[in-house]
């Protein structure tokens, strides 16, 4: 029975709850547990072999089998080059983490970040470890990857040469959770070299689970003070960097250009009637220190009052330093923020409940990558979410008074209702994500440009929304925000919007560009997030063609294949459509051909399984005249074939109304090599199709018109066939 829509409608249902996204699971099913107890009991120290100690694990150009960086490499145990190894020193401070020779300094700062906070680093190095009481060679790590936290197991194996590791190393030369950290990340991800080169936030999120920001800095930005006093005192990690476009390289005042520094504290001093603005900042190298104004040396120490100088000024080579706010506006170009995740954090700051979604997409060629342009017809098959805003900001007055255009959840102190006329604004954080592409490095591949468009959805269209044609009102839609395209792994946006309905938009920058992603959307406030996957429905009309009286010479031809049994097998079926699709040979390029399987699925859908009879026929006849009619349609350039994005718009004329995952599904299989669907190809995927929800029909309850299925179940009836 069809619902009071005329349509057959699929429903999916949440399956039992899935164990929670803070619960580790096993990286490459290690157990770092039940490996410690096998070696211990073994009597023989763990040797990883999904990571083994050697050229492979290094890397594979700079770094490869044959580069002259990893000749003279050995693999040695901490143990085997050090008197008395420790895992964690008591006394261990965010100046321990110093760079080696990888040019991973994004990765460093990060770490160093950590430091500050022991409660993420526990989080990240679980405690309890140690080379003396049950060192069995094996250590592990938890890393947040991509909406999930895992657990690397690795042994303690490092590669050292001349003595000295080659990579990271902490300051307190018998530290080593450092370098054993850096191996972890580096296993996770395929080898050390592919860590060359990134930004701090990658390892931020990593570290974390956080969402990272990146703030682009003027000669003058406003607020900016404020924003990261208010983001070191929400524990969130912050770095900044000097970009350059010719490599690292060392200025007059002692700053390294193209080089990432944490971003350890503020302070705020009066000289006077003038207040400063300092930033305390940390070089990942562990030297190289600024040389100009509030450095160590610098003069200006000494007209403070002892108790303020004593507090801030440590004066060693240690690459810790201080620097007033408008001499780092002239010298970084950007800062990254981490505002910690809810599970980290803890209950929110400010009692409310947090608001988090995490989806997870992928952008498949031909399927639903249509580039980053709003105005190409492409554009509207990229993954699409629905955000609804339901309550503005609260005001929190900045003592500052800085006027800082960060407000909301995270970095700094939200901001908004009206007050003095000004339209209420709702702060939303939104968080794109590239999975899994830095693996790719070795293959020559790298991150993708990548962004989001936000619009908005007017009221008057809300009704309409979830109706089976509501693609045809997005190229309609206003702009209300967008990000910057850019080719990180993380691109992020504080969108300030006025509560109402909006339209996510994920996207590549160019058509065809594949990728999996995760979109996150974090407030403080209240939203809902939804993704706009088409409802899964068909037209009563498309499982039910009316049946039109057969042409005699066709009632014939029937007739005499089938002979006595008067109904027709999969060869006799495949006979008369070749005869009775000539016409259609004729006055298209399309072949008309129907194959011998295709044949048997028609069979199948529409027939006894193995047989047809004149009636089941008849049926069949008007499915197919209807199909034709909406391929020749869709074969706009008459080539005999269809294009993935024409097959979608094909299948929706037919009726069928699909979701995305079962739309791409159906894409892979049908296109060809070329990406091409000819009339056969559509013939089979539509008779599947009338077969999915003719099926899905025999279940429905009431007259409603829908039918609830687990994923489980829905992935079990849509392979049908």
């Amino acid at each position: 029975m069809a619902g009071s829509d005329g349509r057959v409608t699929i429903q999916l249902v949440a399956e039992d709850a899935e164990t929670g996204a803070w619960d580790p699971q096993p990286f490459r099913g290690q157990s770092y547990e039940a490996i410690r107890a096998a070696c211990l009991d073994s009597g023989i120290l763990f040797r990883d072999p999904y990571f083994p100690a050697g050229p492979d694990a290094l890397g594979y150009d700079l770094l490869g089998p044959n580069s002259e960086k990893a000749k003279g490499v050995e693999w040695k145990r901490p143990r085997e080059f050090c008197a008395e190894p420790q895992f964690i020193c008591e006394d261990m401070s965010r100046t321990d983490v110093c760079q080696g020779s990888l040019g991973n300094c994004w990765f460093l700062a990060a770490a160093a970040s950590l430091t500050l906070y022991p409660r993420l680093l526990y989080r990240v190095v679980p405690p309890g470890q140690s080379f003396r009481d049950g060192y069995a060679g094996v250590f592990h790590f938890q890393l947040w990857q991509f909406g999930r936290w895992v657990d690397v197991v690795v042994d303690d194996r490092l590669p050292v040469r001349e003595g000295k590791l080659m990579f990271v190393r902490s300051e307190q030369r018998d530290e080593f959770w450092a370098p054993l950290l850096e191996k972890a990340y580096a296993k996770l991800h395929g080898s050390y070299e592919v860590m060359r080169g990134g930004h701090m936030n990658e390892a931020f999120v990593d570290f974390t689970g956080g969402v990272g920001e990146v703030l682009y800095l003027r000669g003058n930005t406003p607020g900016l003070f404020s924003a990261l006093r208010h983001a070191l005192a929400k524990e969130s990690l912050v770095g900044a960097t000097a970009l350059s476009d010719r490599g690292e390289y060392r200025t007059e005042e002692g700053l390294v250009k193209g080089h990432a520094y944490s971003v350890t504290g503020t302070h705020k001093v009066s000289l006077g009637f003038t207040k400063v603005r300092l930033l305390r900042l940390r070089n990942p190298w562990g030297r190289v220190e600024w040389s100009g104004a509030w450095s160590d040396s610098c003069p200006r120490w000494d007209t403070l009052p002892p108790e303020w100088r004593d507090a801030l000024l440590v004066r060693k080579e240690d690459g810790e330093f201080w620097m007033e706010l408008q001499d780092f506006l002239q010298h970084f170009n950007t800062v990254q923020i981490c505002s910690l995740s809810p599970e980290v954090l803890g209950p929110s700051p400010t009692g409310g409940g947090w608001h988090i979604h995490t989806f997870q997409g992928r952008w498949v060629r031909g399927f639903n990558s249509g580039g980053s342009q709003p105005t190409a017809e492409t554009f509207w098959t990229n993954p699409q979410f629905r955000l609804t805003l339901l309550e503005p900001d609260e005001e929190e007055e900045d003592e500052d008074d800085e006027g800082a255009p960060w407000g909301g959840w995270g970095a700094a102190g939200a901001r908004g209702p009206a007050r003095g006329g000004r339209t209420p604004k709702c702060t939303v954080l939104l968080s794109l994500i590239q999975r899994n592409q830095r693996c790719l490095r070795a293959k020559g591949l790298t991150y993708l440009t990548v962004g989001f468009h936000v619009f908005q959805i007017p009221e008057e269209l809300l009704s309409l929304w979830d109706s089976p044609r509501s693609r045809e009102l997005l190229p309609g839609l206003l702009r209300a925000d967008r990000s910057v395209f850019c080719a990180r792994r993380d691109v992020s946006r504080r969108c300030r919007l006025r509560p109402g309905h909006y339209l996510v938009v994920p996207s590549a920058s160019r058509v065809g560009d594949e990728a999996d992603f995760t979109l996150r959307i974090f407030s403080e406030r209240s939203h809902t997030a939804v993704e706009i996957d088409d409802v899964i429905s068909a037209d009563v009309e498309t499982l039910m063609v009316p049946s039109k009286p057969l042409e005699l010479q066709l009632v014939q031809l029937f007739l005499e294949l089938a002979g006595e049994e008067e109904e027709l097998n999969a060869h006799q079926l495949q006979t008369l459509l070749s005869i009775a699709l000539e016409p259609a040979r004729a006055s298209t390029r399309n072949s008309g051909e129907i194959g011998l399987r295709t044949c048997e699925q028609l069979l199948q859908c529409f027939g006894h399984g193995r047989s047809l009879t004149l009636h089941h026929f008849q049926q069949l006849w008007g499915h197919l005249l209807m199909w034709q009619a909406t391929f020749d349609k869709f074969d706009e350039d008459t080539s005999g074939t269809m294009n993935s994005y024409e097959l979608r718009l094909a299948l929706n004329a037919a009726g069928f109304h699909l979701n995305n995952q079962l739309t791409q599904a159906l894409t892979s299989r049908y296109r060809d090599s070329r990406l091409r669907v000819d009339f056969e190809r559509f013939v089979s995927c539509v008779a599947q199709l009338t077969c999915i929800f003719r099926h899905c029909s025999q279940h429905l309850h009431g007259g409603e018109g829908v039918v609830c299925l687990t994923h489980r179940q829905w992935t079990e009836v849509a392979t049908f066939s």
